[in-house]
């Protein structure tokens, strides 16, 4: 392997976003292996082997990182997380619709860790990571599309012109007429419809092999409301004649062999009802219509909580790995 050259040690940031990487990435090897073993789609196996090839090396590239530093590796997850030969839960279909989502979280979590890093190694690692990434995405979005999988967000057929906002009630919502919705507020609710459709499928599946009730019970509180979100954000093309994404909770099986075990179905819920907040956030500051920024914060508020509780039942049972964490001087001068 080659061999990272640094001068400087690495910064409280830098060591949140590869241990981050190296917890995030030990699932994914565990979730893919276990898609990767009945997949039947040849142009989907290739995604799932290359989506795991990168998972594979990224876990070997921060080991090296931490390993480096005389940092701890973190326990993450492990083959103890996965039954690789449990029955399919879900249906290639629904593999390749994850595998699209899950990406642009990837590339989301990759920019946001280059911005971050000082260290000229760290820096340049991330920047790779988001090239790798970018061509799943590319290979991902074209296989979807040629299988007339992926959900295209909707076509603005009407003639449209050069034209500025001339008057204040450009951004009212809530009485009188409001005028239709704009091309970015419709790209904030389609990508927002389909994170959330993507939850509901995981938490259909994960809620019929669940082992520990309270896990369970979670699951399906969460999907209880993401539903409810979805609802919402449909009404706000409906409104308009826009289609919405399809559903692809039909991709689910009626398998109820746990393929995961619950610490790993409950942590990969939670954080991404967790990173909800922060896409619910982006398209709220980029709304400019009241009555669509007032749903936005309103479900904020709803999905913060739900995460915060999934983060609380983690902790609970156990299964909360803590993160690298400042020195407590005061409790070190009380000893």
């Amino acid at each position: 392997m080659e061999q990272i050259n640094h001068h400087t040690k690495i910064n409280a940031s830098e060591n949140a976003v590869i241990w981050s990487q190296y917890v995030n990435d030990s699932m994914s090897r565990c979730i893919l292996r276990y898609m990767l073993h009945d997949v039947k789609d040849e142009d989907i196996r290739d995604l799932l082997e290359f989506a795991l090839e990168l998972s594979e090396t990224h876990l070997e590239k921060t080991k090296q990182f931490l390993s480096l530093e005389n940092l701890p590796i973190p326990i993450g997850f492990t083959d103890e997380d996965v039954t690789v030969d449990a029955p399919s839960l879900f249906t290639d279909t629904f593999k390749i619709v994850y595998l699209h989502i899950m990406t642009i979280h990837g590339l989301t979590r990759y920019a946001g860790a280059t911005s971050v890093c000082i260290r000229e190694d760290v820096r340049k690692y991330f920047i790779e990571c988001t090239s790798q990434t970018l061509e799943l995405y590319d290979r991902v979005t074209s296989v979807s599309l040629n299988k007339g999988i992926i959900n295209k967000p909707p076509t603005l057929n009407n003639q449209q012109k050069i034209d500025f906002v001339r008057k204040q009630n450009y951004l009212t919502g809530w009485f009188g007429k409001r005028r239709p919705i704009n091309a970015i507020e419709i790209s904030g609710v389609h990508l927002n419809m389909q994170k959330t459709m993507v939850k509901m499928v995981l938490e259909l599946g994960f809620s019929q092999v669940c082992q520990s009730k309270e896990v369970r019970d979670y699951m399906e509180r969460a999907r209880k409301l993401c539903i409810k979100h979805f609802d919402i954000l449909s009404s706000m093309l409906r409104e308009e004649n826009l289609h919405v994404p399809k559903l692809f909770e039909t991709e689910v099986t009626d398998s109820t062999v746990p393929p995961f075990s619950d610490k790993l179905m409950l942590f990969h819920i939670a954080t991404l009802l967790s990173a909800a907040i922060a896409y619910y956030s982006e398209a709220l500051s980029m709304g400019q219509r009241r009555d669509l920024t007032a749903n936005y914060a309103r479900m904020n508020t709803e999905i913060a909580l739900i995460a915060e509780e999934g983060i609380n039942l983690l902790i609970e049972k156990g299964w909360m790995e803590q993160p690298p964490s400042a020195t407590d001087h005061e409790s070190l001068a009380k000893n």
